[in-house]
């Protein structure tokens, strides 16, 4: 009985051992799977704490870069922004200007950028691959083209007013400086192969241009309609689409058709359409910007060799070789152009005016009124060797008519003004003496109503118009300045210097070449500006941002 007691006591010793062992292990098996388990929470946990303070290193370098070119433009080397501490960043800036994506800060033409940044965690992460957790964040954004105004120069031709079409008209410059037509009131129609080598800004109308040739840009309060496959603009086509005086727009702000091509950028307060026929053509960009119900038409055969961005929608059809934007908010609207107001040249005394401060002198007209070959006044102008004011009012009404058998040409050897009520002239004819030397010589029928509150044009009784007939003779060397407060209108005619008229009126096959001929003290920009050049962008809405990569 005691064996056997004896015996049971060693079998429950053996099987106790067996149950401590085990539940030791039990316990080892259960720390280490606690303990790995612990591990990697606190893996998962400080990654997941990594890649979110990547996410906002990257957030934050895009922010950065964002107000950058808010606020100061991209100064950055190479488009590059990069933080010095926390958070840390590296942001890449990138632009499509119609060709794809190009990295660096963006210029005036493009309409996108692209901030591509990369945020990095400044926590290890053990275990990873990486010391440092890193997420990189696309961000891209609208780019607004911006246009500002530029001051007026002195035109070619100023008209307070225009009448009729401009048929064969030709407006070239002598001394490579822009010839450009400036209209406060009117529209041009200009047509038969016209050709004007400057640009043509138009206060309150609109431009009409078929076979017409403008070297410089159209810029119009109204609409700016381009056709024909002879007609072509070199510069730009801006067209404010609004009327001052009543608030309407024509429906196609801006047109192109018939195989008209504009060589620069085309800039609409509305509907803009490029057409199909003959294929017309823009070379550089395309923006209609007025509000969400703007439609942009590129037609099929049409083509625009640039980007496309409407304020509405957009209807694509032929080519467009850059980006299209639309429904691009922020887009600056064109503003109506800005042409001086007229400037009032009186002459009631020769005392105290203007001529005589510049050093002029005064000669009162004899003789007829009416130049032949054997008048004997007009050929002493020759003589005069210093500037001479010619008071020829005493003609009335009537005013100076030179027919055209006067003889020889005037030949100056200084500067000659002559005021009169009224201008015919018939070839008339000038050269300078020497033959290198630079005379001007001004026909000016004056304009006596003198009014900081009517700057218009004063055409009263016994005023007359100014009209050139059969073709002038002006020599290299010689330019004329034509001011009334009435009409000038050129006739078949050759005439080199500058027109300044109440009302302009072109014949056909008028010519005009353009030489720089203001009269002396006389501003006659009224201090304004005229035209809007692409000179920027700044940065627009966001369209779209988006994580690429999470790495660590």
């Amino acid at each position: 009985m005691l064996r056997f007691v004896k015996n049971s006591r060693n079998d429950d010793s053996g099987s106790a051992l067996i149950a401590v062992i085990s539940l030791a292990a039990v316990t080892a098996v259960i720390a280490i799977t606690v303990g790995v388990a612990t591990v990697n929470s606190l893996q998962f946990t400080n990654s997941t704490a990594g890649s979110v303070e990547a996410r906002a290193a990257a957030d934050a370098g895009v922010v950065v870069a964002e107000l950058a070119l808010r606020a100061e433009g991209c100064d950055a080397e190479d488009g590059v922004f990069e933080s010095s501490g926390n958070p840390a960043y590296r942001v890449t800036t990138s632009y499509d200007a119609g060709a794809g994506w190009v990295e660096g800060c963006p210029p005036a033409e493009a309409t996108q950028v692209r901030f591509v940044s990369e945020g990095f965690a400044q926590r290890p992460i053990f275990g990873a691959g990486s010391s440092v957790a890193d997420v990189t964040v696309e961000a891209v954004y609208q780019y607004i083209p911006e246009y500002v105004s530029i001051p007026s120069v002195d035109p070619a031709i100023y008209a307070y007013s225009i009448e009729g079409e401009i048929k064969n008209f030709v407006l070239d410059s002598a001394e490579n400086v822009a010839a450009d037509i400036q209209i406060k009131e009117g529209n041009l129609l200009c047509q038969n192969a016209a050709r004007i080598a400057g640009d043509v800004i138009l206060a309150n109308g609109f431009a009409n241009l078929t076979n017409c040739n403008v070297s410089g840009t159209v810029y119009a309060s109204q609409h700016v309609h381009v056709s024909g496959n002879g007609t072509r603009v070199q510069g730009d086509v801006i067209a404010a689409g609004g009327d001052p005086a009543t608030g309407t727009r024509n429906a196609n702000t801006a047109r192109v058709a018939s195989g008209a091509i504009v060589n620069g950028s085309v800039f609409a307060g509305g509907n803009t359409r490029i057409l199909a026929s003959s294929g017309a053509r823009v070379d550089g960009n395309v923006t209609a910007a007025r509000n969400t119900s703007t439609v942009l038409e590129v037609a099929n055969n049409a083509e625009v060799r640039g980007n496309v961005l409407s304020s509405g929608t957009l209807d694509i059809k032929g080519t467009v070789n850059g980006t299209r934007s639309s429904a691009v908010t922020s887009l600056q609207l064109p503003p109506a152009p800005d042409v001086p107001n007229w400037v009032d040249i009186p002459y009631t005394s020769f005392a105290g005016s203007t001529w005589q401060s510049e050093g002029y002198t005064e000669v009162l007209w004899s003789g007829p009124c009416v130049v032949d070959g054997s008048h004997p006044f007009w050929p002493t102008l020759s003589t005069r060797t210093s500037s001479t004011v010619v008071n020829a009012l005493s003609c009335g009404a009537s005013g100076i008519e030179l027919r055209n058998n006067i003889g020889s040409p005037l030949s100056l050897q200084a500067d000659i003004a002559i005021i009169a009520n009224q201008f015919k002239l018939d070839k008339f004819r000038a050269e300078p003496n020497p033959s290198t030397a630079q005379r001007k010589i001004y026909l000016i029928v004056p304009d006596n109503v003198v009014s900081a509150t009517n700057p218009r044009p004063d055409c009263g009784a016994g005023q007359g118009d100014i009209l050139l007939t059969s073709e002038s003779d002006f020599r290299p060397g010689i330019s004329g300045f034509l001011y009334t407060p009435c009409k000038i209108q050129s006739n078949r005619d050759g005439f080199r210097g500058q027109f300044y008229g109440g009302q302009v009126e072109f014949n056909q096959q008028a010519k005009l070449t353009f030489v720089p001929t203001s009269p002396p003290g006389i501003d006659l920009s009224g201090g304004t500006t005229n035209e809007q050049v692409l000179v920027g962008a700044y940065l627009g809405d966001r369209i779209s941002i988006r994580e690429l990569s999470s790495g660590g």
